[in-house]
């Protein structure tokens, strides 16, 4: 069992899809515990043909919860490249913060910083804040609805274009743990464009997860993005597939 462990540790594929929209949801830490916790996610794979291409990624969390505060921050990098071209480099970090109102309602505040080259990014900057309600919880599973209003900055690489608009941030997210092998997050976002409800962006993240210590989990993740009206040279839909490992720290 030990080397089976050891194998899963060492030899897993991962490909990474990148969206301007980001799923905060599965990448939350899920107890009722108060104080510290966090986790790091990393991959590296290396596939030859034609090209040899390589890829790696790099997401430290942490978070910090009382009874009324709740502060969250992430970060993500991802870099794929071949012998001769880089076909991924990005980087983003995100802040969140709630208040508890009353039960399971919260209000949420949040930024974001990023850059993208496969979106063509050299910056995005956003602020938002709105409300998150918890409407389902037991010992197995937990069901979020929220809403927000964010503005967003954004630098286009190759044409210096400057975009600042605003936008509502719609999810509904659900967590499902029955203290088993496994557990299984999901997640999905509708982002209209606030004056124009044509121009949106929609992500639906979906993520299995299996235990094989009590301090790694691997993941076999799905992830599907639509934007109406993307940057220029830029396509419409995109999905993907991926596989990892989960390093956890905890107290």
């Amino acid at each position: 069992m030990r080397l089976n462990n050891l194998f899963l540790f060492l030899c897993f594929f991962v490909f990474q899809l990148q969206s301007q929209v980001v799923n905060i949801e599965n990448k939350r830490i899920y107890d009722d515990t108060s104080g510290w916790s966090g986790a790091v996610d990393a991959s590296f794979s290396a596939i030859k043909n034609t090209d040899l291409l390589t890829n790696f990624s790099l997401r430290p969390r942490v978070q910090y919860k009382t009874k009324k505060h709740y502060y969250f921050l992430i970060s993500d990098l991802n870099y794929s490249k071949g012998s001769e071209k880089v076909y991924s480099n990005m980087g983003m970090a995100h802040f969140r913060y709630a208040y508890r109102i009353s039960g399971p309602w919260k209000w949420e505040s949040y930024s974001q910083i990023q850059y993208n080259q496969l979106l063509d990014q050299q910056m995005r900057t956003l602020f938002g804040s709105g409300l998150r309600l918890k409407f389902y919880d037991n010992k197995k599973s937990k069901y979020f609805v929220g809403s927000s209003l964010f503005y967003e900055y954004e630098q286009i690489r190759t044409t210096a274009l400057i975009n600042k608009e605003c936008r509502i941030s719609n999810y509904m997210s659900w967590y499902v743990d029955p203290k088993t092998s496994f557990y299984f997050t999901a997640a999905t976002y509708y982002q209209p464009l606030l004056v124009d409800f044509k121009d949106f962006r929609f992500l639906g993240q979906y993520s299995l997860n299996f235990r094989v210590t009590k301090k790694i989990d691997t993941r076999f993740e799905w992830t599907s993005f639509y934007d109406s009206r993307p940057a220029k040279n830029v396509v419409n839909w995109t999905f993907n597939t991926s596989f990892g490992i989960r390093l956890k720290m905890e107290d």
